[in-house]
């Protein structure tokens, strides 16, 4: 090789790691999930709990103002954790919140941040609601 050609290959190779280096700037949509507390890790995922709706929601807008915001409900054995983390639980309100888990065509799991306790709703009720996001471990 000649000397020339080392250089050129020694620039590209420094410019290549300025370019990796480099703090990428924050994306447009704020990943919420990447800033807030972690609830828990099960099954190879850790949950991210996000923000909470503006007002009480039916089952089904619960659900999808989860995905409008980039996240899911949870499911209530998240909710659980959440509630057993005492660094997550105060910022729940201690009322009821809805889970993704369904039991019958017409009612789904709701937690109640207050005790704990756990109890079916009509999909038609307006609960809470607080989105989160899972990742891979």
């Amino acid at each position: 090789m000649k000397k020339l050609d080392l250089y050129k290959l020694r620039d590209a190779l420094e410019h290549a790691l300025f370019l990796i280096y480099q703090e990428e700037p924050e994306p447009e949509a704020f990943n919420w999930w990447d800033k807030d507390p972690v609830i828990c890790e099960i099954n190879g995922y850790r949950w991210h709990l996000g923000p909470e709706a503006d007002n009480k929601l039916n089952w089904d807008d619960a659900k999808n103002w989860c995905e409008s915001v980039g996240g899911e409900l949870p499911p209530r054995e998240v909710f659980l954790m959440a509630y057993l983390n005492e660094g997550v639980r105060p910022l729940f309100k201690p009322e009821w919140y809805w889970s993704s888990t369904e039991f019958g065509a017409t009612n789904a799991w709701g937690r109640y941040f207050g005790s704990g306790s756990q109890g079916g709703y009509g999909k038609g009720d307006g609960l809470y609601v607080r989105v989160v996001k899972k990742g891979k471990i």
